[in-house]
């Protein structure tokens, strides 16, 4: 009995430690300053990526082609996070006014890493283009 109870404390603290671990890598890439390039593509700027902006971000980078060195970019991760976050998020918003603010700032935090992916995309396919115009 106490063998289980060990196991089970210690896969708990392992997903737990996973997820953190995850998360803090895509967070990370969506602290990265944004381009330029993003406001020209989708008419948001930097500074106005609000936690609504996911989905029209993400189709638009996942329409790009990317490069063989950012095929795993996470977005699929990211994207059903997001939607998790967004359900805790109506449920609970009314009632947990607290939870309603982390949830908001976790769904902004999704949409600016799939700005961040649009932005790197947008910047490898115009270096490409510029690579290519000058041979």
């Amino acid at each position: 009995m106490m063998a289980a109870l060990i196991l089970v404390f210690s896969v708990v603290a392992l997903i737990q430690f996973a997820v953190s671990q995850w998360r803090s890598i895509w967070i990370s890439v969506a602290q990265q300053p944004i381009s330029e390039s993003l406001q020209t593509a989708t008419g948001l700027a930097a500074d106005a990526i609000g936690a609504d902006d996911f989905e029209m971000l993400a189709r638009t980078s996942e329409q790009l082609c990317a490069s063989p060195a950012q095929r795993n970019v996470w977005l699929k991760e990211v994207r059903i996070y997001y939607h998790l976050v967004r359900m805790v998020r109506s449920a609970c918003s009314e009632r947990l006014p607290s939870l309603g603010e982390w949830a908001k700032t976790e769904l902004t935090a999704c949409s600016r890493y799939a700005g961040a992916v649009l932005d790197q995309r947008l910047n490898a396919n115009l270096a490409y283009a510029s690579a290519m115009r000058n041979q």
